[in-house]
């Protein structure tokens, strides 16, 4: 299983990399993907969801990258401690966006997103794959608690 996680972690990592790598290298304009719903819009993310903590101010910057090393280990190990197949895909989700977007923070100290949601003039946020990936790892864990389907050992 270990082996198996590590490739679809890698995967998933360089999938998100990938774009992030195509996004700051070329030059795009904003367009539109969906129109009224969805557009393409660079955007450079010092904060984590919503631009919380957002700042260039290197204490900030140093106690969030702490922060999300501590999380990150947290989740490393619920991932080698569950035996619910299903908590183990939605962690190796939540890892996978994570890591992508701990790297970015690191090398360049913000994280890139690109995915602009709004309902019409209404903005909602702005995201990347990274972010999507944790979102539907932590949709599918909310659901296997809900559902009181996760498995026992």
């Amino acid at each position: 299983m270990r082996y198996q996680f590590l490739g679809a972690f890698l995967v998933l990592l360089s999938i998100d990399l990938g774009i992030k790598y195509c996004v700051n290298t070329q030059e795009y304009s904003s367009f539109t993907l969906i129109p009224s719903f969805l557009d393409f819009y660079v955007v450079k993310n010092t904060g984590v969801a919503f631009s919380f903590l957002s700042s260039s101010n290197l204490l900030i910057q140093t106690l969030l990258i702490l922060i999300i090393m501590a999380a990150l280990a947290f989740l490393l190990y619920s991932f080698f401690n569950t035996k619910d197949k299903l908590q183990k895909i939605a962690l190796l989700l939540i890892i996978s966006g994570g890591f992508g977007n701990f790297v970015e923070r690191l090398i360049f100290g913000s994280v890139t997103d690109y995915l602009y949601l709004h309902l019409g003039s209404i903005s909602l946020f702005i995201f990347n794959f990274a972010d999507l990936l944790i979102t539907i790892g932590a949709c599918i864990i909310i659901f296997v608690w809900l559902s009181g389907n996760e498995q026992k050992d």
